[in-house]
């Protein structure tokens, strides 16, 4: 198992009940920069035509115990994304959960799909998502948002997760995409949750991995999963 270069990746070491707010309001921009970001987003949309433009949380400061941002829209993250300068010094950095998975098995991994808009083929913690408003909620509640991407990405119930600690944050340098890492246990074991995925998930994975000692599998590794698999002993 390789990874991109960790070392350029920024990793903070986060309380375990870390809080997140939105401090201000999503910026207004120019209009030059808005007609940018709508090019990019039609581009896109020609390419993957079920990208929905939803509020997407955006950091602006870390610390071990906070983490204060605003609310933004998936529509400025991905213009971002194709043109890294396009918001000069104001980058955006948008919040994402991502699942340090333990089953009865072990600790289980997914690769993203050859089709991701985001590190194909990559393998990564489970599940993973932005940090979104899929209501129209503004308080940001990490837990309840992991567990929503693993009704959505694998297909398993609340009653079925147990969402655990929240363990870092890391920063991707060109996309500037902030994963923060939780602990998270579930009743199933692997082969019942490799049926599940398939079955009831969103195919956001190609696979699924049962991390176990002397197995990994081949390909690229996102480093915020190389830094949450630091943090723990899993069973062999």
């Amino acid at each position: 198992m390789t990874a991109l270069n960790s070392a350029e990746w920024s990793v903070t070491a986060l309380a375990p009940q870390v809080q997140v707010i939105a401090s201000r309001q999503m910026p207004i921009l120019a209009q030059d920069i808005e007609k940018n970001i709508q090019k990019h987003w039609d581009n896109a949309l020609k390419q993957y035509p079920e990208l929905y433009n939803g509020r997407v949380f955006c950091v602006d400061h870390i610390q071990a115990d906070l983490i204060s941002g605003h609310w933004s829209e998936f529509r400025r993250v991905l213009a971002q994304m194709k043109e890294p300068h396009i918001f000069g010094a104001n980058i955006l950095r948008p919040l994402a959960v991502v699942g340090l998975m333990k089953t009865p098995d072990g600790v289980v991994i997914g690769q993203r799909s050859q089709k991701a808009l985001y590190l194909p083929s990559f393998w990564q913690g489970v599940p993973a998502g932005n940090v979104e408003s899929r209501a129209g909620e503004t308080e940001i509640d990490l837990a309840a948002q992991l567990a929503a991407e693993c009704e959505e990405e694998l297909g398993l119930k609340s009653s079925e997760c147990r969402i655990g600690a929240c363990l870092l944050a890391c920063e991707h340098p060109d996309s500037h995409i902030v994963d923060i890492g939780i602990e998270i246990s579930v009743s199933i074991g692997f082969p019942d949750l490799q049926k599940r995925c398939l079955n009831e998930g969103n195919a956001e994975y190609g696979a699924l991995f049962l991390m176990q000692t002397g197995r990994t599998p081949d390909g690229n590794i996102v480093p915020t999963l190389r830094a949450m698999l630091d943090t723990v002993e899993y069973p062999s």
